[in-house]
Protein backbone atom coordinates (compact mmCIF):
# COMPACT_ATOMS: atom_id res chain seq x y z
CA UNK A 1 0.00 0.00 0.00
CA UNK A 2 3.09 2.45 0.66
CA UNK A 3 4.42 1.57 -2.82
CA UNK A 4 1.26 2.45 -4.42
CA UNK A 5 0.95 5.98 -2.26
CA UNK A 6 4.35 6.88 -3.40
CA UNK A 7 3.33 6.11 -7.03
CA UNK A 8 0.24 8.24 -6.97
CA UNK A 9 1.95 11.24 -5.44
CA UNK A 10 4.85 10.76 -8.24
CA UNK A 11 2.22 10.76 -11.06
CA UNK A 12 0.78 13.70 -9.30
CA UNK A 13 3.49 15.74 -9.06
CA UNK A 14 4.66 14.91 -12.78
CA UNK A 15 1.22 16.00 -13.67
CA UNK A 16 1.28 19.12 -12.08
CA UNK A 17 5.03 19.82 -13.83
CA UNK A 18 2.97 19.18 -17.18
CA UNK A 19 0.28 21.38 -16.40
CA UNK A 20 1.90 24.16 -18.66
CA UNK A 21 2.70 22.12 -21.60
CA UNK A 22 -0.40 20.06 -21.87
CA UNK A 23 -2.18 23.54 -22.15
CA UNK A 24 0.02 25.04 -24.79
CA UNK A 25 -0.41 21.97 -26.30
CA UNK A 26 -4.36 22.60 -26.13
CA UNK A 27 -3.70 26.40 -27.41
CA UNK A 28 -1.47 25.28 -30.39
CA UNK A 29 -4.59 22.43 -31.57
CA UNK A 30 -6.98 25.44 -31.08
CA UNK A 31 -4.42 27.59 -33.01
CA UNK A 32 -3.96 25.65 -35.74
CA UNK A 33 -7.68 23.92 -36.17
CA UNK A 34 -8.81 27.44 -36.35
CA UNK A 35 -6.20 29.01 -38.88
CA UNK A 36 -7.28 25.08 -41.10
CA UNK A 37 -10.85 26.51 -40.70
CA UNK A 38 -10.66 29.83 -41.71
CA UNK A 39 -8.08 28.68 -44.92
CA UNK A 40 -11.15 26.07 -45.73
CA UNK A 41 -13.48 28.59 -45.27
CA UNK A 42 -12.34 31.34 -47.59
CA UNK A 43 -11.06 28.50 -50.00
CA UNK A 44 -15.00 27.12 -50.45
CA UNK A 45 -16.20 30.32 -51.03
CA UNK A 46 -17.32 31.24 -54.70
CA UNK A 47 -15.47 34.33 -56.07
CA UNK A 48 -18.92 36.07 -56.04
CA UNK A 49 -18.58 35.96 -52.23
CA UNK A 50 -15.19 36.42 -52.20
CA UNK A 51 -15.18 39.76 -54.18
CA UNK A 52 -18.42 41.07 -51.97
CA UNK A 53 -16.40 40.53 -48.82
CA UNK A 54 -13.53 42.45 -50.01
CA UNK A 55 -15.51 45.08 -51.14
CA UNK A 56 -17.42 45.41 -47.23
CA UNK A 57 -13.89 45.73 -45.96
CA UNK A 58 -12.95 48.38 -48.76
CA UNK A 59 -16.08 50.41 -47.74
CA UNK A 60 -15.37 49.93 -43.73
CA UNK A 61 -11.43 51.29 -44.60
CA UNK A 62 -12.17 53.56 -46.65
CA UNK A 63 -15.48 55.60 -44.01
CA UNK A 64 -12.38 54.86 -41.35
CA UNK A 65 -9.80 57.13 -43.32
CA UNK A 66 -12.26 59.89 -43.74
CA UNK A 67 -12.87 60.05 -40.43
CA UNK A 68 -9.47 58.61 -38.79
CA UNK A 69 -10.79 58.20 -35.16
CA UNK A 70 -8.73 57.95 -32.01
CA UNK A 71 -7.62 54.70 -31.58
CA UNK A 72 -8.02 52.89 -27.95
CA UNK A 73 -6.38 50.36 -26.15
CA UNK A 74 -7.29 50.79 -22.68
CA UNK A 75 -5.71 48.26 -19.96
CA UNK A 76 -9.20 46.48 -19.38
CA UNK A 77 -9.03 45.28 -23.26
CA UNK A 78 -5.74 43.84 -22.32
CA UNK A 79 -6.31 42.32 -18.96
CA UNK A 80 -6.80 38.54 -19.60
CA UNK A 81 -8.46 36.91 -17.17
CA UNK A 82 -7.06 33.08 -17.28
CA UNK A 83 -9.71 31.87 -14.93
CA UNK A 84 -12.18 32.16 -17.78
CA UNK A 85 -11.52 29.33 -20.43
CA UNK A 86 -10.71 29.83 -23.81
CA UNK A 87 -10.73 25.74 -24.90
CA UNK A 88 -14.19 26.06 -26.40
CA UNK A 89 -14.31 23.76 -29.27
CA UNK A 90 -17.98 25.02 -30.22
CA UNK A 91 -16.87 28.79 -29.90
CA UNK A 92 -18.85 30.28 -33.18
CA UNK A 93 -16.37 33.50 -33.59
CA UNK A 94 -14.32 31.99 -36.22
CA UNK A 95 -10.63 33.40 -37.50
CA UNK A 96 -10.71 36.29 -40.25
CA UNK A 97 -7.14 35.80 -41.39
CA UNK A 98 -3.83 34.66 -40.21
CA UNK A 99 -0.53 36.22 -39.15
CA UNK A 100 2.84 34.51 -39.50
CA UNK A 101 6.43 36.22 -38.32
CA UNK A 102 9.13 33.73 -39.53
CA UNK A 103 12.01 35.05 -37.17
CA UNK A 104 9.99 34.30 -34.20
CA UNK A 105 7.88 31.49 -35.31
CA UNK A 106 4.66 33.02 -34.93
CA UNK A 107 1.83 31.32 -36.82
CA UNK A 108 -1.66 32.22 -35.55
CA UNK A 109 -5.27 33.06 -36.20
CA UNK A 110 -6.47 36.39 -36.73
CA UNK A 111 -10.00 37.15 -34.42
CA UNK A 112 -12.48 39.97 -35.08
CA UNK A 113 -12.27 42.10 -31.64
CA UNK A 114 -10.70 42.71 -28.42
CA UNK A 115 -12.08 40.33 -26.11
CA UNK A 116 -10.95 37.88 -23.33
CA UNK A 117 -11.30 35.02 -25.21
CA UNK A 118 -9.71 35.79 -28.69
CA UNK A 119 -6.82 36.99 -26.75
CA UNK A 120 -5.86 33.77 -25.39
CA UNK A 121 -7.23 32.26 -28.66
CA UNK A 122 -4.33 33.90 -31.09
CA UNK A 123 -4.80 37.52 -32.36
CA UNK A 124 -7.41 40.06 -32.09
CA UNK A 125 -8.05 42.90 -34.57
CA UNK A 126 -8.96 46.36 -32.78
CA UNK A 127 -11.77 47.94 -33.47
CA UNK A 128 -11.33 51.48 -35.38
CA UNK A 129 -8.37 50.30 -36.85
CA UNK A 130 -8.55 49.35 -40.49
CA UNK A 131 -8.82 45.79 -41.53
CA UNK A 132 -5.79 44.32 -43.87
CA UNK A 133 -6.49 44.32 -47.19
CA UNK A 134 -3.19 45.90 -48.12
CA UNK A 135 -4.41 48.79 -49.67
CA UNK A 136 -3.51 52.30 -48.99
CA UNK A 137 -4.95 54.64 -46.64
CA UNK A 138 -5.08 51.81 -44.48
CA UNK A 139 -3.34 51.31 -40.91
CA UNK A 140 -4.50 47.60 -39.18
CA UNK A 141 -3.42 46.91 -35.06
CA UNK A 142 -3.35 43.84 -34.25
CA UNK A 143 -3.36 42.88 -30.66
CA UNK A 144 -1.99 39.57 -28.85
CA UNK A 145 -0.92 39.15 -25.17
CA UNK A 146 2.55 37.97 -24.14
CA UNK A 147 2.93 35.55 -20.72
CA UNK A 148 0.44 33.61 -20.57
CA UNK A 149 0.89 30.75 -18.39
CA UNK A 150 -2.03 28.47 -21.03
CA UNK A 151 -0.58 30.04 -24.43
CA UNK A 152 2.05 31.35 -26.36
CA UNK A 153 1.24 34.42 -28.54
CA UNK A 154 3.13 37.81 -29.01
CA UNK A 155 5.74 36.60 -25.97
CA UNK A 156 8.80 37.21 -28.41
CA UNK A 157 7.30 39.97 -30.07
CA UNK A 158 10.44 42.41 -28.30
CA UNK A 159 12.74 40.01 -30.38
CA UNK A 160 11.93 41.76 -33.64
CA UNK A 161 14.40 44.29 -35.14
CA UNK A 162 13.65 47.41 -38.07
CA UNK A 163 13.85 45.45 -41.27
CA UNK A 164 12.45 41.89 -40.01
CA UNK A 165 8.94 40.58 -42.15
CA UNK A 166 5.99 39.53 -41.14
CA UNK A 167 2.97 38.24 -43.29
CA UNK A 168 -0.97 38.55 -43.26
CA UNK A 169 -3.26 36.56 -44.74
CA UNK A 170 -6.80 37.98 -45.07
CA UNK A 171 -9.61 37.21 -47.65
CA UNK A 172 -7.26 34.75 -49.28
CA UNK A 173 -4.88 37.65 -50.15
CA UNK A 174 -1.63 37.52 -48.76
CA UNK A 175 0.80 40.59 -48.01
CA UNK A 176 3.85 41.20 -46.38
CA UNK A 177 4.98 43.74 -44.09
CA UNK A 178 8.90 45.49 -43.56
CA UNK A 179 9.17 46.62 -40.07
CA UNK A 180 10.22 50.18 -40.04
CA UNK A 181 9.02 51.51 -36.91
CA UNK A 182 9.50 50.09 -32.78
CA UNK A 183 8.36 51.50 -29.67
CA UNK A 184 7.32 51.49 -26.00
CA UNK A 185 3.73 53.43 -24.93
CA UNK A 186 1.33 54.10 -22.05
CA UNK A 187 -1.97 52.24 -22.90
CA UNK A 188 -3.17 56.38 -23.75
CA UNK A 189 -0.58 57.20 -26.47
CA UNK A 190 -2.21 55.61 -29.84
CA UNK A 191 -1.64 58.77 -31.79
CA UNK A 192 1.09 56.30 -34.15
CA UNK A 193 -1.68 54.00 -34.36
CA UNK A 194 -4.03 56.47 -36.51
CA UNK A 195 -4.12 55.93 -40.46
CA UNK A 196 -1.08 58.19 -42.69
CA UNK A 197 -3.12 59.02 -45.32
CA UNK A 198 -1.50 57.11 -48.61
CA UNK A 199 0.33 54.83 -46.17
CA UNK A 200 -0.28 50.90 -46.13
CA UNK A 201 0.78 50.05 -42.90
CA UNK A 202 0.10 46.95 -39.70
CA UNK A 203 1.33 48.05 -36.24
CA UNK A 204 1.26 44.81 -33.76
CA UNK A 205 0.49 45.28 -30.21
CA UNK A 206 1.43 43.59 -26.89
CA UNK A 207 1.56 44.34 -23.03
CA UNK A 208 5.24 44.75 -21.83
CA UNK A 209 6.67 44.48 -19.47
CA UNK A 210 5.59 40.95 -19.61
CA UNK A 211 3.15 40.09 -15.82
CA UNK A 212 2.86 43.81 -15.74
CA UNK A 213 1.34 45.38 -18.59
CA UNK A 214 1.97 48.69 -17.77
CA UNK A 215 3.23 49.70 -21.38
CA UNK A 216 2.46 48.70 -24.80
CA UNK A 217 4.76 47.58 -27.34
CA UNK A 218 3.91 48.79 -30.86
CA UNK A 219 5.98 47.25 -33.28
CA UNK A 220 5.05 48.49 -37.44
CA UNK A 221 5.28 47.44 -40.49
CA UNK A 222 4.82 49.03 -43.92
CA UNK A 223 3.46 47.04 -47.17
CA UNK A 224 6.34 45.48 -49.26
CA UNK A 225 7.08 43.26 -52.47
CA UNK A 226 5.93 39.78 -51.88
CA UNK A 227 8.53 37.61 -49.87
CA UNK A 228 9.88 34.21 -51.55
CA UNK A 229 7.38 31.56 -50.21
CA UNK A 230 10.11 29.91 -48.33
CA UNK A 231 9.72 32.53 -46.08
CA UNK A 232 6.68 31.41 -44.56
CA UNK A 233 6.02 28.83 -42.17
CA UNK A 234 3.86 26.11 -42.62
CA UNK A 235 1.63 24.67 -39.83
CA UNK A 236 3.77 21.51 -39.28
CA UNK A 237 6.74 23.46 -39.10
CA UNK A 238 4.95 25.64 -36.46
CA UNK A 239 4.44 22.17 -34.55
CA UNK A 240 7.93 20.95 -35.25
CA UNK A 241 9.46 23.90 -33.94
CA UNK A 242 7.02 24.03 -30.91
CA UNK A 243 7.77 20.47 -30.15
CA UNK A 244 11.57 21.65 -30.22
CA UNK A 245 11.28 24.69 -27.92
CA UNK A 246 9.01 22.49 -25.06
CA UNK A 247 11.61 19.05 -25.43
CA UNK A 248 11.97 19.09 -22.17
CA UNK A 249 8.32 19.08 -21.31
CA UNK A 250 8.14 16.42 -24.20
CA UNK A 251 10.74 14.09 -22.44
CA UNK A 252 8.78 14.29 -19.31
CA UNK A 253 5.20 13.38 -20.57
CA UNK A 254 6.97 10.79 -22.52
CA UNK A 255 8.20 9.69 -18.91
CA UNK A 256 5.03 10.29 -17.54
CA UNK A 257 3.28 7.78 -20.32
CA UNK A 258 5.83 5.39 -19.61
CA UNK A 259 5.28 5.71 -15.87
CA UNK A 260 1.75 5.59 -15.96
CA UNK A 261 1.47 2.11 -18.32
CA UNK A 262 3.86 0.62 -15.52
CA UNK A 263 2.04 1.66 -12.72
CA UNK A 264 -1.43 0.15 -14.49
CA UNK A 265 0.79 -2.96 -15.19
CA UNK A 266 1.98 -3.68 -11.59
CA UNK A 267 -1.61 -2.67 -10.18
CA UNK A 268 -2.97 -5.29 -12.45
CA UNK A 269 -0.55 -7.44 -11.21
CA UNK A 270 -0.45 -7.05 -7.44
CA UNK A 271 -5.04 -7.84 -7.92
CA UNK A 272 -3.69 -10.64 -9.90
CA UNK A 273 -1.27 -11.86 -7.02
CA UNK A 274 -4.23 -10.69 -4.51
CA UNK A 275 -6.87 -12.50 -5.82
CA UNK A 276 -4.79 -15.79 -6.34
CA UNK A 277 -3.92 -15.06 -2.45
CA UNK A 278 -7.60 -14.81 -1.45
CA UNK A 279 -8.43 -17.69 -3.98
CA UNK A 280 -5.70 -19.87 -1.73
CA UNK A 281 -7.03 -18.47 1.27
CA UNK A 282 -10.70 -19.71 0.20
CA UNK A 283 -9.80 -22.75 -0.37
CA UNK A 284 -7.67 -23.76 2.26
CA UNK A 285 -10.63 -22.73 4.40
CA UNK A 286 -12.86 -24.41 2.51
CA UNK A 287 -10.37 -27.77 2.48
CA UNK A 288 -10.36 -26.97 6.58
CA UNK A 289 -14.22 -26.89 7.17
CA UNK A 290 -14.17 -29.91 4.70
CA UNK A 291 -11.83 -31.71 7.51
CA UNK A 292 -13.44 -30.85 10.74
CA UNK A 293 -16.95 -32.02 8.86
CA UNK A 294 -15.55 -35.54 8.08
CA UNK A 295 -13.61 -35.63 11.64
CA UNK A 296 -17.34 -35.31 12.91
CA UNK A 297 -18.89 -37.65 10.84
CA UNK A 298 -16.54 -40.51 12.16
Amino acid sequence: MKKIGIRVLFIIGLLIFLFPFVMRTISYFNQTTAIYNYKSSTENLTEEELNEKKEQSKDYNEELADENPIVEMGEDDFNIDETKSSYDFLNSDDAIGTLIIPSINVNLPIFDGVSNINLQKGIAHLDNTSYPTGEPSTHCVLAGHSGLSRAKILDDLDKLQIGDTFQIDYLNSVHNYVVINIQVVLPDQTDSLRIQQGDTLVTLVTCTPKNINTHRLLVTGRLTDELPQEDSISTLDYIIQFLRLNYIYVILFIIFIICLIIFIIERKKEKKIDKEKDEKENNENNNNKNEVKDNNKI
